[in-house]
């Protein structure tokens, strides 16, 4: 089995010039495939700071998930990173450096907020838009609970309402 490699010196860089989200920013930057362009995604969020807590894209998370279809996604997101090798554009094989197809984003609960991302859906061409506030009976009420006071209020000390709005391309 070949062995990851992984220049130390460069993480450590790496890790005290950038944040959890701007590196998940850069995974959504790179990746172009049928109608997702992840940099207008990204051009898109940065543009708009107030419509969004925190991102993450992904393989599809599904609940319930009594086939484990999640798992496959994880397995199928570690097999490309470890298989994954740069090759020159002018290669006839190309790996896929981050196989997501799915963006989460976690926003407040505010009708304006949730709409203006959805929106967002319609002009990013994505294939399905849906908000999870945990009321859905597929999520239960755990989700629902976290959600609840989820977000931290900066100005008026008082916890806010969150949902996520999930973005999903074919």
């Amino acid at each position: 089995m070949t062995t990851a490699m992984l220049d130390l010196a460069k993480i450590k860089s790496i890790a005290q010039s950038y944040s959890a989200q701007e590196l998940f920013a850069a995974l959504v930057w790179q990746r172009r495939f049928n109608q997702f362009n992840g940099e207008e995604v990204i051009t898109d969020l940065s543009h708009h700071p107030e419509l969004w807590a925190s991102f993450m894209f992904t393989k599809p998370i599904f609940a319930p998930d009594p086939n484990a279809l999640s798992f496959n996604g994880l397995l199928d997101t570690l097999l490309a990173m470890a298989n994954y090798r740069p090759m020159p554009e002018t290669s006839i094989i190309h790996f896929v450096a981050y196989p997501a197809d799915t963006l989460y984003i976690l926003t407040e609960n505010q009708d304006t907020i949730v709409a203006q991302l959805m929106d967002f859906g319609k002009k990013w061409q994505a294939d399905s838009v849906e908000v999870a506030d945990g009321t859905n009976e597929n999520y239960g009420w755990r989700l629902q609970r976290r959600l609840q006071g989820g977000l931290y209020g900066d100005r008026d000390r008082e916890d806010r309402d969150a949902v996520i709005v999930a973005y999903w391309w074919d």
